[in-house]
């Protein structure tokens, strides 16, 4: 009999989890460029908006010179509403270039990079080129390209780019993952 209420809670279980709809969703507060190299950018700016219960960020950059050499630290920190305890979900540094050639381990980090690709007027491949417009047009995070039982709960991102050592740009994101209601 234990076996029977196993097999059926498995079943239930596996449903829930292939569902499409998700009961959550993602709001972002902030998504800024906190610093930014003098002389690298020729423009580098973002937009964040909210449109229908859902974030979205234009962003565009063009480059004064070409960069073919970047690194990335990336950082993301979570915590429940009812606990200020911070949850490190990823610390990652990577080298940018090679980065953008292959997939990373990390699959909540990689859920960035593939949701910014669906949205950049151009695959981002180095050297990223000098006067090109870089540009991200109405980025959201899609829920449905995360697990199907996100935790609710607060989030800060710290992603920092790195050229010649030095570093060029320094993006903070923070949001909540709410429950739909």
């Amino acid at each position: 009999m234990n076996t029977l209420y196993l097999i059926c809670g498995l079943h239930i279980f596996i449903n829930i989890a292939s569902t499409d709809e998700r009961n959550f969703r993602i709001h972002f507060d902030e998504f800024v460029i906190k610093y930014k190299m003098p002389g690298l950018f020729a423009k580098m700016d973002c937009q964040l908006y909210q449109l229908n219960n859902r974030s979205y960020v234009n962003g565009e950059m063009i480059l004064q010179r070409s960069i073919g050499d970047i690194k990335v630290q990336a950082s993301m920190e979570f915590w429940k509403p009812s606990s200020q305890k911070k949850l490190k979900l990823y610390d990652v540094r990577v080298d940018g270039c090679s980065f953008l050639r292959s997939v990373h381990t990390n699959k909540l980090f990689n859920i960035y990079v593939k949701s910014f690709k669906k949205h950049a007027n151009v695959d981002l491949i180095c050297p990223l080129k000098a006067n090109y417009s870089y540009k991200l047009q109405d980025w959201y995070l899609d829920e449905q390209d995360l697990p199907p039982f996100a935790p609710i709960g607060q989030f800060r991102t710290l992603t920092e780019y790195y050229v010649q050592n030095r570093m060029a740009i320094r993006f903070v994101t923070s949001g909540e993952i709410l429950s739909k209601v």
